[in-house]
Formats: C-alpha cells, structure tokens, sequence
C-alpha cells in the first residue's frame, strides 16, 4: 500500500516582533551600538526603509530570520 505523505519536515517559523529598535537588538544580541551601524553600512544586517533622514532606523528581523532559515539545510539520509 503506498502512503501519501512527504517525507520532507514541515517547520513554522514565527516571528513575534518583525521590526525592533538598534537599541532592542544590542541588548538581546549584547552587540555594541556602534558594530551594529557598522553592520547595517557594510549590508549585513537588513534594516526598514527610512521615510527620513532623522526617522527612527529599526532591523528587520523578519528578512534575517529569512535569510538565516535559507542559509540552513537539512539532509535526511535514507
């Protein structure tokens, strides 16, 4: 009898705040604030479009939660 189901994993990912403040994000990473703008000059951390210069400047944690589960692979070996 042949079942019908994927033997690929189903993962949910839930992202409860999908924008945070530099601030927020340096006290959870324990980043320094200054490394931090270093990271968002270089592209290597995404951030919200600003509508301003002196607007508010958040990090997207959606895109890197994103760009973290692309960079992951997952091999099951029969």
């Amino acid at each position: 009898m042949k079942s019908n189901f994927s033997m690929r994993p189903s993962i949910n990912v839930v992202v409860p705040e999908p924008f945070i403040t530099l601030d927020e994000f340096c006290r959870r990473t324990g980043y320094k604030l200054s490394y931090v703008r270093k990271m968002i000059s270089d592209g290597r951390l995404p951030i919200r479009k600003k509508d301003g210069s002196n607007s508010l400047v958040e990090v997207n944690m959606f895109a890197l939660t994103m760009e973290a589960a692309q960079g992951c692979e997952i091999s099951m070996q029969a």
